[in-house]
């Protein structure tokens, strides 16, 4: 644990750009795989990710209930940062970090719905609206029943209040950007999607990193408030893509 907290510390921006590359390479991986598979095979992979996501989700959050196992890396790591993170990263952290604010992707989720409804996408608005604002709404209600207090962070920077599990700003842009790509992917031609599919893995998880380099959140704050939009989301495409299905074939 020691070790894996120094290291994280000693280079903090290799971290979160090799983790921000990771995510978009798994990413085009697991989008390859999802559209090599039949229509109703794709339903089933949705729900068997969600699935996942939720035993990771429940593992942590009886990790933190118990205080026990990834909360001693939690605190480990938090540790370290605060005495080796960089004010130049912290600052420019401190201003990449704001992707994931509520405001700002409380405008994008308003206006990816504004536009479906332009188009009469009457279900897609609909998924659209349920799938971003039910996210946020779970993650609230995740965080008043946990009450966790954020890790110590004084560099000035950022200044967070309010309770750290699950991380808002992880659930929230996994919500909202992750829905956008979605639709996104639905009007894309092949060659593209890859791209897309990086491009959005890459920013969500370089919110995620900024927030535990920035010491706002602890580590299982950022994956357990991914997991839990990943149930989520992982339900409403589901539901979306079984409805295309039935569309297709009348």
């Amino acid at each position: 644990m020691e070790v894996f907290a120094h290291w994280v510390a000693t280079y903090p921006l290799f971290v979160w750009l090799a983790m921000s590359a990771a995510a978009g390479g798994g990413a085009v991986w697991l989008g390859r795989y999802y559209e090599a598979q039949p229509a109703r095979a794709r339903v089933r992979r949705c729900l068997g990710m969600a699935a996942a996501a939720g035993a990771v989700f429940l593992l942590l959050a009886l990790a933190v209930s118990l205080d026990r196992g990834v909360v001693v890396i939690d605190t480990r790591l938090a540790a370290a940062l605060g005495l080796s993170m960089p004010s130049s990263l912290l600052w420019v952290l401190s201003w990449f970090t704001r992707l994931g604010d509520r405001d700002w992707l409380t405008v994008v989720a308003v206006g990816m719905t504004v536009w479906l409804l332009w188009r009469r996408e009457w279900r897609l608005a609909l998924a659209c609206a349920i799938a971003t604002g039910g996210a946020g709404i779970l993650s609230q209600i995740v965080k008043q029943a946990f009450q966790r207090v954020r890790p110590e962070h004084v560099h000035g920077y950022v200044s967070e209040t309010g309770w750290s599990f699950a991380s808002g700003h992880a659930s929230a842009s996994f919500a909202v950007y992750g829905f956008a790509c979605y639709l996104v992917l639905r009007m894309l031609r092949a060659p593209w999607r890859g791209a897309c599919l990086a491009g959005t893995a890459a920013l969500i998880a370089a919110i995620g990193v900024s927030r535990v380099l920035l010491q706002v959140h602890y580590l299982s704050d950022v994956v357990a408030g991914f997991a839990l939009s990943l149930v989520w989301l992982s339900l409403c495409v589901a539901i979306l893509e079984h409805q295309r299905m039935g569309v297709r074939r009348a």
